[in-house]
């Protein structure tokens, strides 16, 4: 359901691929974290000399495969980006996922050839404040902000060329709409709250927003060249 249902990730995609050169013949570009292609689907115009698109999942890379069949689809872990030298690398709506940013970006710093970049798009600290000023532990995710991003890629190596972010406000019919969309999508770990908690949380939303339930996301994309 990922592809129908992730409409911020969709968002941020379109957001991310103005920063993509128009020209990119004779480059050699990775793609990581792709899924089914939303970013994807930006970089088959641009005329690369290889475009290799990647995933950690299976069925992602299927999805992808069958609406892209022109750009090659393989199999790559993110965090390790263990890849022969490329040109550039490419992450949209995952880098808010790692766990350890500063060796994640050094690994992909280590796949770049000399004078390669890295453009990013990912979720920063604003995102599902809504849910998340009255329970932190209601997100898997503990939000930094652009200002401890920024950190991490100039610590990782990397000379800043640009950044920049944008807040969405994606409207559902209620709180518990927003959330099974969230669910959908897998953006989802082990259970965090008792049942009876997320309830009081959901209703407590719903009381705020009677009609309507607006769901705050903030992304941030960056654009850095290995030093």
């Amino acid at each position: 359901e990922y592809h129908e249902k992730a409409d911020i990730q969709k968002i941020a995609a379109d957001w991310c691929s103005e920063w993509i050169e128009s020209d990119c013949s004779g480059l050699h570009g990775l793609e990581l974290g792709a899924g089914t292609g939303l970013f994807t689907k930006h970089l088959a115009l641009r005329g690369y000399e290889s475009l290799r698109a990647t995933d950690q999942a299976e069925r992602m890379i299927d999805q992808g495969r069958k609406r892209l069949p022109m750009v090659a689809w393989d199999e790559l872990d993110a965090w390790r980006c263990e890849s022969n030298p490329v040109d550039r690398v490419y992450a949209c709506s995952l880098l808010q996922w790692a766990e350890t940013p500063l060796e994640v970006l050094k690994n992909w710093g280590n796949a770049l050839a000399p004078g390669g970049r890295v453009l990013a798009c990912l979720f920063v600290e604003g995102s599902l404040r809504e849910f998340v000023e009255g329970r932190p532990d209601f997100s898997a995710l503990s939000w930094r902000s652009e200002a401890v991003w920024l950190d991490f890629f100039l610590e990782a190596g990397f000379e800043v060329l640009r950044n920049e972010t944008r807040l969405d406000v994606i409207s559902y019919g209620s709180a518990r709409e927003a959330l099974r969309v969230i669910h959908d999508v897998g953006a989802i770990e082990a259970r965090r709250m008792g049942t009876g908690e997320l309830r009081r949380l959901l209703d407590d939303c719903d009381s705020r927003s009677p009609d309507r339930f607006g769901l705050s996301w903030k992304a941030f994309r960056i654009e850095c060249v290995k030093r």
